[in-house]
C-alpha cells in the first residue's frame, strides 16, 4: 500500500512531534511540500519529493535551496486549495494512506477547509488524517480503530447525517444510532479498553482524538 506525507502551510508548533511523525513514516513513498509547507520541511531538514501549489507563501530564499526538487506550480486564481491539489496528486500516484502535517492551527477557515478536504480522500478510497501534537483528525465512511492513550478524548462529529453508528470500547457507547449536523452529542468521549472501534452504515463521520 503506497503512502504519503503532505506538509501543509498551517501551524507546526512542535517540531519534535513532527520529526517523530516523519520518523514513523519512514518507508513512505512520497513527501509533498504544499506551498509554504516547504518552510516546515526546511526546519525539519527534509527534502520533499515534490513542491506544489501556487507558491505564494513559500519563501523565495528557501525555494532557491530546493531547485533540484520537482515543482508543480499552479495559478493563484484556482478553484482548489494547495492542499486539495496535493492530496489529489497523491491519490493519482496510487497512494492509499496520507498523513497531513501543518493542516491544523492558524485561521479557523483554513482548518475547516482542510477537514473538508479529507472527504476528497474518502471518495477515492484513501485513508487520510490531519495530525499535530494534540490532535488526530480522521474522516470515515466505514470504520476505524483507536488505541488508548492516557488523557485522550474522542469526539465524533457528523460531516453529513450519519446512520448506523456502532462504537466499542468507549465510555458512552452508540448502538446502531444516528448523528445529525447541528448536534454535539458525540463530543468528549473516552476510550475505556485498550482499543476502541467506530463503524457506520452510511454518511461521513469525523473521528477526532485529542490529547489533554
Amino acid at each position: 500500500m503506497m503512502k504519503a506525507v503532505i506538509v501543509a502551510n498551517g501551524d507546526i508548533n512542535d517540531y519534535v512531534f513532527a520529526r517523530q511523525v516523519l520518523s514513523d513514516c519512514i518507508g513512505y513513498d512520497y513527501i509533498l511540500a504544499c506551498d509554504g509547507g516547504l518552510r516546515h520541511c526546511h526546519v525539519l531538514g527534509v527534502v520533499p519529493d515534490y513542491i506544489m501549489g501556487d507558491l505564494d507563501s513559500a519563501p523565495e530564499d528557501i525555494l532557491k535551496e530546493y531547485l533540484d526538487v520537482p515543482m508543480l506550480q499552479f495559478s493563484p486564481e484556482k478553484d482548489q486549495t494547495d492542499l486539495e491539489l496535493a492530496l489529489a496528486f497523491a491519490c493519482e500516484k496510487g497512494v492509499k494512506s496520507i498523513v497531513i502535517l501543518g493542516g491544523l492551527g492558524g485561521r479557523i477557515d483554513h482548518q475547516l477547509a482542510n477537514v473538508h478536504v479529507l472527504a476528497q480522500a474518502v471518495k477515492r478510497g484513501v485513508k487520510a488524517e490531519l495530525r499535530d501534537e494534540y490532535t488526530r483528525v480522521r474522516l470515515i465512511d466505514k470504520q476505524c480503530r483507536m488505541h488508548r492513550h492516557e488523557g485522550v478524548l474522542v469526539t465524533l462529529l457528523p460531516l453529513t447525517t450519519v446512520n448506523g453508528i456502532v462504537t466499542e470500547g468507549l465510555e458512552y457507547p452508540l448502538k446502531d444510532e444516528c448523528l445529525s449536523i447541528g448536534f454535539a452529542r458525540g463530543v468528549s468521549n473516552k476510550i475505556t479498553d485498550e482499543w476502541a472501534a467506530v463503524s457506520i452504515k452510511s454518511g461521513l463521520l469525523l473521528v477526532i482524538q485529542t490529547m489533554m
